[in-house]
């Protein structure tokens, strides 16, 4: 679900449009979605419906698409932060973007949207992924979100 190569730290993105289209591209190249434009209008179809900026210099884009092939968290640390959009006006530097396949929309979508608000309320995850310097020390960070949602299958399982 979270690859070391859809992991970008210090991007000098700065633009809501822009940051999604490179995660969406990023995403295709690894075999994740299978058409950019179609994942990119759910994407943006969300953005227009509310913001996905949640606090704390975050946002989380996301949106329903049969585009999705497996599931997906890329993750983007801007150089500095920026305003996501113009609607809400919130800045934001750490950028989650999610994909789920359609057919698991509902169930994975909302356990990934969960698993990730919930470490984001931890001040010293954020503070840790603002100063991690190297993908991997972002990887790992990220992979307890991941290794969270698992758990929480397998305690769902038994």
């Amino acid at each position: 679900m979270i690859e070391k190569n859809l992991i970008y730290l210090n991007s000098k993105l700065a633009n809501r449009d822009e940051i999604i289209r490179k995660m969406s591209e990023d995403a295709k190249d690894n075999g994740m979605i299978n058409d950019v434009d179609e994942y990119i209008a759910a994407v943006l179809k969300r953005e227009a419906e509310v913001p996905t900026t949640v606090g704390f210099n975050v946002s989380i884009p996301h949106g329903k698409s049969q585009a999705v092939i497996t599931p997906f968290i890329t993750f983007m640390k801007t150089e500095k932060p920026f305003v996501w959009d113009e609607v809400s006006e919130e800045e934001t530097q750490l950028i989650f973007m999610i994909g789920v396949p359609i057919d698991q929309k509902d169930t994975l979508h909302l356990r990934i949207l969960a698993q990730i608000s919930r470490k984001l309320m931890d001040e010293s995850f954020r503070e840790s992924l603002l100063r991690a310097d190297t993908v991997e020390e972002a990887y790992q960070l990220i992979k307890s979100i991941e290794n969270n949602i698992y758990s929480e299958e397998k305690g769902n399982a038994k």
